[in-house]
């Protein structure tokens, strides 16, 4: 009777359904891929030159011009004075001898009257012209010059073109000058509980900062080989003044204003011109650019998802090779996704025991998304953004689904727009 009990009881734990534990993990993967452009140049187009030019260097040139004026205006008339001292030195020696001569024919009796009764001292002194000085002339506040050719070498790059005037776009950059406001010391009185053996006072306790505003306007020309202009702009975003605002601290502040704007004036022209070389790009270059994308994969003891963990290995292997092997990587990458296509045949939303359950097919479906973008297969990216779409996804997913989506709608209108 036992044996047989015992029969039943293992017959019965094989006959049961597999049961799998979900653990999905998601990565993030860094990889580069080319954007396409919105508005694409005419294929005769192969190169570019960029240049980066300032208005107010001319103004520069202008005060410089005027100082160097007045200093040798100042030098001349220092010289002329110079010459002139010799003669003023003898006519003030004369004067004084002859005044000293009358004042000696006078009698002892009227020097004593004079000075005792009249209060008078009528005795000449001597009068020594000053020395000549050369007047000082203050320098020019000028705004500060760079290597144009260095910034637009580094910052005005074109992808996809070569640095050639062949058959080239030219992009120029104008700098109207940093603008700011002088830094100031700031103070704020805020209130603060201390709690002392069970007894809270509240004190008033000033804090001190430095604070102050600044801008770079720039505007970009980009014009064609035959002269005539593609775009003008002058993006508002550059004409907002945005704030620096030091640390709050207990004790006042010492500010070096010098060193403090010139770090924020360097810092801001920099951010200005990368944005601006991002705005062309974006028009018309074949950009390189980082994607911070995710794939995941189920996290299993066994063998029991060693397909989907060797099609993210391989995903993830194809999307960091993107930038240096794009037809190689693509084909893998597309073989991942017929890997993923195949797996989703085992789909099974409705029961949480199926190995491709409801949070293993959403999981793959994200990933074929990264994949398709990756490959700019818009089509089969919509197809699957419309399956995500029927399913009832979590506040996270739908998140997740809704930046893709906005994601694909961006490569559908670059890829219409490159007729790819």
């Amino acid at each position: 009777m036992t044996k047989s009990l015992l029969f039943v009881a293992v017959a019965t734990l094989f006959s049961l359904p597999t049961v799998y534990s979900q653990n999905v993990k998601t990565e993030t993967t860094p990889y580069t891929y080319i954007q396409l452009p919105t508005n694409p140049l005419a294929k005769s187009i192969t190169g570019y030159q960029s240049t980066v030019q300032a208005v107010y260097e001319a103004e520069n040139q202008k005060k410089n011009a005027a100082y160097e004026a007045e200093m040798a205006a100042a030098e001349a008339d220092y010289q002329r004075e110079l010459a002139a001292y010799p003669a003023k030195q003898k006519a003030a020696e004369d004067k004084y001898a002859a005044e000293l001569a009358e004042y000696e024919k006078k009698s002892l009796a009227t020097k004593v009257v004079e000075k005792q009764i009249l209060n008078e001292n009528n005795k000449p002194v001597k009068q020594v012209p000053p020395a000549p000085y050369k007047r000082y002339v203050a320098k020019p506040v000028l705004q500060r010059s760079y290597d144009y050719a260095a910034l637009a070498g580094t910052y005005l790059t074109l992808g996809g073109y070569e640095n050639s005037s062949i058959n080239a776009v030219k992009i120029e950059v104008t700098l109207n000058g940093f603008d700011y406001t002088k830094p100031v010391q700031l103070s704020e009185v805020k209130k603060e509980v201390t709690r002392v053996n069970g007894t809270s006072t509240t004190n008033n306790v000033t804090y001190y900062h430095v604070e102050f505003t600044y801008r770079h306007t720039m505007s970009v020309k980009v014009t064609l080989p035959d002269g005539k202009e593609l775009f003008f702009l002058s993006p508002q975003e550059l004409n907002t003044y945005k704030t620096y605002k030091s640390a709050e601290t207990k004790t006042s502040q010492t500010v070096n204003e010098d060193q403090l704007v010139q770090t924020y004036e360097e810092k801001i022209l920099q951010e200005n011109l990368k944005f601006i070389g991002d705005l062309v790009n974006d028009r018309i270059g074949f950009k390189p650019t980082e994607r911070q994308g995710k794939l995941s994969y189920v996290k299993s003891k066994d063998e029991t998802y060693a397909d989907l963990m060797k099609a993210y290995n391989e995903g993830s292997s194809a999307l960091k090779t993107l930038k240096d092997d794009e037809v190689g990587s693509k084909a893998k990458l597309m073989a991942v996704a017929q890997t993923y296509q195949t797996v989703l045949l085992e789909s099974n939303l409705n029961d949480k025991k199926a190995r491709i359950d409801k949070e293993v097919t959403t999981m793959i479906y994200f990933n074929l998304l990264e994949i398709y973008f990756a490959t700019r297969d818009v089509a089969a990216a919509e197809k699957t953004l419309s399956s995500l779409n029927s399913m009832d996804l979590s506040n996270g997913d739908r998140k997740e689904k809704e930046a893709m989506e906005k994601v694909i709608i961006d490569l559908k209108k670059r890829v219409a727009a490159n007729g790819l």
